[in-house]
C-alpha cells in the first residue's frame, strides 16, 4: 500500500469498556456535590472561563477516559503540569446522569497550572451505556446502527453516521454537543472517525449511494461550525484516520490528529494492557519472524485481521508526519506498561515532534507527566 492510497482499515477501538461509575468515585452526593471538591467557591456552571489558548505550546497530556474519576485521581490531575486534558463527558452515561461535570472542568481549567479539558465523544458507535440508547436498540433498529463493533468491544455499534437522527443526538438545542459546551470543556476529542472506512458503514453507504469518507469530513465539519458558533476558539481534536491529511477542507477544520497505537497496541479487554509492538516498518507486515517476535500474549491480537498489528508504525509515522509539516499538533496514545518501552515511546515521538501520552489500554489509570 502507497502512503495515501488507501485509508487505515485495520484499527483497535479507541475507548475503554467503560464501567458503570457514580457520583461516589469523586466522594460527591446529589446536594452540595461541588463543595466536596474544593474549599474553594465554584463558578456556576453557566460561568465558563475564557478559552486558554490554542494547541500549539502544548508539551504534556493526559488521557483518562473511565467515569469512575476518584478524588485522588483528580487532585493528582488537578495538582499536574499536564496542560491538557481528555475526559470522558461523564453525565451523558446512564449511571452517572447527576455528576457535577461543570464544576469538575471548572477546577482543572483553574488549576495552578491551567488545563485545557477536552471532552471525549465517539461520533461514529452507538453506545449502549450513554443516555441517548433507548430500550430495544439494538442492530437494525433504528436502522442506522449497522452492525456489531468488529473490535468486541461489547455495546458498541458502528452508525451510519450521517443518519439525522444520529446527527440530532449531537446537534440538537438541548444535544450532547450543548451541554459539553455549557459545562465549560474547551474542545472535543472526536472517536470513531475513522467510521467511514468500516465494512460494515461503507457496505451501508453502498447501499444508500452515499460517499462515507466524503460525509465524515462533512460530518467532522459540522461539529466543528456548530460548536465553534457558541463558542468560538472551541477546539477539535480528531482521533485516528490520520489518512485524512489529503483532504484539506479537512485539515484546515481540525485543530490537531492524535493517533493511537503507533508503536505499541493493548487488548480491548486490557489483557494484555499494552506492549505489543507493531511491525516497525511495511517490509516486516505479516511475516513469519515478525509473529514470532512477539510476546506470547499478544498473539491474540495479531490472529485478529483487524488488529493494528497488521499495520506499520512506518505508515501511521508517514502520515502523522505530514500532519507535522501542515502546522497542526500531532498527539500520539500508545498502550505500554514496561518502562522500557515507555520511555522509548516518549523520546521517539518526541523527536519526531510529536506529543505523546502512554498508558494502559483501558486508558483509566493515573499516569504522572513523563518530563
Amino acid at each position: 500500500m502507497t502512503q495515501g492510497e488507501l485509508p487505515l482499515r485495520r484499527r483497535l477501538s479507541r475507548r475503554a469498556m467503560l464501567r458503570a461509575g457514580s457520583l461516589g468515585a469523586l466522594g460527591l452526593v446529589a446536594a452540595g456535590a461541588g463543595a466536596s471538591l474544593s474549599r474553594q467557591p465554584l463558578a456556576p456552571a453557566a460561568a465558563a472561563a475564557a478559552p486558554l489558548g490554542a494547541l500549539q505550546g502544548i508539551s504534556q497530556w493526559f488521557y483518562f477516559i473511565s467515569p469512575n474519576l476518584r478524588m485522588d485521581v483528580f487532585e493528582q490531575i488537578r495538582n499536574s503540569t499536564y496542560e491538557l486534558v481528555v475526559l470522558d463527558f461523564i453525565p451523558s452515561e446512564n449511571n452517572n446522569t447527576r455528576y457535577p461535570m461543570a464544576d469538575v472542568v471548572w477546577q482543572l481549567r483553574n488549576a495552578p497550572r491551567p488545563k485545557q479539558v477536552v471532552a471525549y465523544i465517539d461520533i461514529g458507535q452507538a453506545e449502549r451505556h450513554r443516555t441517548y440508547f433507548r430500550p430495544g436498540w439494538r442492530v437494525g433498529n433504528p436502522r442506522w446502527i449497522v452492525a456489531d463493533d468488529p473490535d468486541g468491544w461489547r455495546g458498541n455499534y458502528p452508525v451510519a453516521f450521517w443518519n439525522p437522527e444520529w446527527r440530532d443526538i449531537w446537534l440538537s438545542d438541548n444535544g450532547y454537543l450543548a451541554r459539553i459546551i455549557e459545562a465549560g470543556f474547551d474542545g472535543v476529542y472526536l472517536d470513531w472517525v475513522e467510521a467511514y472506512s468500516d465494512d460494515d458503514v461503507a457496505a451501508a453507504a453502498r447501499r444508500e449511494g452515499v460517499d462515507a469518507k466524503e460525509r465524515m469530513i462533512n460530518w467532522v465539519g459540522e461539529i466543528a461550525r456548530f460548536t465553534r458558533s457558541r463558542r468560538p476558539g472551541f477546539l477539535v481534536i480528531a482521533q485516528n484516520a490520520a489518512e485524512l491529511v489529503d483532504n484539506a477542507e479537512y485539515v484546515a477544520t481540525v485543530d490537531a490528529i492524535a493517533q493511537e497505537q503507533t508503536w505499541f497496541d493493548g487488548a480491548a479487554d486490557n489483557d494484555p494492557p499494552g506492549d505489543c509492538p507493531l511491525p516497525r516498518t511495511r517490509a516486516e507486515v505479516d511475516t513469519e519472524a515478525y509473529r514470532r517476535g512477539l510476546p506470547p500474549a499478544c498473539l491474540k491480537l495479531f490472529n485478529n485481521d483487524e488488529s493494528p498489528l497488521h499495520i506499520s508504525s512506518e505508515e501511521y509515522v508517514g502520515y502523522l508526519t505530514q500532519w507535522r509539516d501542515r502546522g497542526k499538533p500531532v498527539f500520539t496514545v500508545d498502550y505500554a506498561v514496561r518502562p522500557e518501552n515507555v520511555t522509548w515511546v516518549y523520546s521517539t515521538a518526541r523527536a519526531l515532534g510529536f506529543i505523546p501520552f502512554v498508558s494502559s489500554r483501558s486508558l483509566d489509570r493515573w499516569i504522572p507527566p513523563v518530563p
